[in-house]
């Protein structure tokens, strides 16, 4: 048992054990004396502890280093030009920012984005930067229709730095499914594929049917709706945003009654892309009784009053009736109304005003910020450009 002097010149012999329960029950109830029986005060417990730290650290073997991995490949595309690189992380960065339930608060969801960023970045042939892979692939983690662009972005490095991380494995298996797409021209092996084969293998198949034919992968997926599970309901509904069009309006329809919430909120979500779909329809009429022009002036402004109740209605068709921390229930609703709706309702709405007339009207009653907002989302999940440029105000 080593010796250990404290600073008054006490020598005290004790163990790193009797030193931690004296720490943890206190000198009084476990006290520690010196060789000469004089019992220890708390500093001087101190100076021992720090004595025996140092001793213990000078006594560690160095531990043998890991073997490093193979460096990554090389990428020879182009670098992302400086301008393009913030806008990404900007991006990437707003994924981190969305409330409890999946749902955002007033700010304008900047995630809906990324799929156009990708698109146009992999147009001209760009690299992805090496500091932005992680968030990348964590992004491609979460959203499913993210994953394509976001591999052939990513490169070679992206499947390097994903086989270091078990959470990124499936880009590996992606990355093996693109070398070898689903044969879907027979139809016998594709629905024996749809009902014997493993999760990845049959979302895999039903994106590459998707992209051929999109009536029959969602004939597939209703075939097998009722019995698949909740989650897997979900990931399979995400695949419809690949084109998405009317004629997916009836299945979602009934996805809105599905047992799962966040099904029933992706359905909706889907249905209000649709600006013609009845659920497009039922949300601009609820809109339209609570933002109305009004004319009581000498000019023309924007009269809100919003929604005093969300009934069960409403939540069937997707507006989450309990607002985050810090909203007011009525300007939460007020906003996923408005954000559901058809931009061009707005348009009939004000006599015909264009969306830079109708963004510069005024505002009663403090309401042009949540407006606003709610505008810019539904500029962004129904890609209207016109709206986007107004909301944007002139380039700087």
């Amino acid at each position: 048992m080593p010796t250990t002097v404290t600073s008054t010149g006490a020598p005290v012999n004790a163990s790193w054990e009797d030193l931690v329960s004296a720490a943890v029950l206190g000198t009084d109830r476990r006290p520690l004396r010196t060789e000469e029986g004089a019992a220890v005060s708390p500093s001087a417990l101190l100076d021992a502890a720090a004595a025996h730290t140092v001793r213990r650290r000078a006594a560690l073997r160095p531990a043998v280093g890991a073997t490093l991995p193979a460096p990554a490949p090389a990428d020879l595309r182009p670098p992302l030009p400086d301008a393009a690189r913030r806008r990404l992380a900007q991006l990437l960065a707003d994924r981190s920012a969305q409330p409890g339930g999946g749902r955002r608060g007033s700010a304008p969801d900047l995630t809906e984005l990324i799929p156009q960023w990708l698109a146009s970045a992999g147009a001209h042939g760009y690299r992805a930067p090496a500091e932005l892979l992680p968030a990348l692939l964590d992004a491609a983690r979460a959203r499913t229709d993210l994953r394509p662009h976001v591999l052939a972005f990513a490169g070679p490095r992206g499947l390097w730095l994903a086989s270091l991380n078990p959470e990124w494995r499936f880009a590996l298996r992606a990355s093996s499914r693109d070398a070898r797409r689903p044969d879907t021209s027979d139809p016998a092996a594709v629905r024996r594929l749809w009902q014997e084969g493993l999760f990845a293998e049959r979302v895999a198949l039903l994106g590459a049917l998707r992209d051929q034919d999109p009536g029959r992968a969602r004939s597939l997926l209703v075939s097998t709706w009722s019995s698949e599970r909740a989650e897997d309901r979900l990931m399979f509904l995400d695949s419809l945003r690949s084109g998405l069009s009317a004629d997916d309006e009836t299945f979602l329809e009934e996805a809105l009654a599905d047992r799962s919430r966040n099904v029933r909120a992706t359905a909706a979500e889907l249905l209000s892309s649709l600006p013609g779909s009845a659920l497009a329809r039922r949300m601009a009429d609820r809109a339209t009784s609570c933002v109305n022009p009004d004319r009581t002036g000498g000019t023309v402004s924007v009269a809100v009053e919003a929604p005093h109740e969300c009934d069960p209605a409403m939540q069937r068709d997707g507006v989450v009736p309990v607002p985050p921390s810090g909203r007011g229930e009525r300007s939460w609703w007020l906003g996923q109304l408005v954000e559901a709706t058809p931009l061009g309702v707005w348009r009939e709405r004000f006599g015909g005003r264009a969306a830079h007339e109708l963004v510069a009207l005024p505002v009663a009653d403090g309401w042009a910020g949540e407006l606003h907002a709610a505008w810019c989302r539904a500029a962004v999940r129904q890609r209207d450009p016109d709206w986007a440029r107004a909301l944007l105000g002139a380039p700087s």
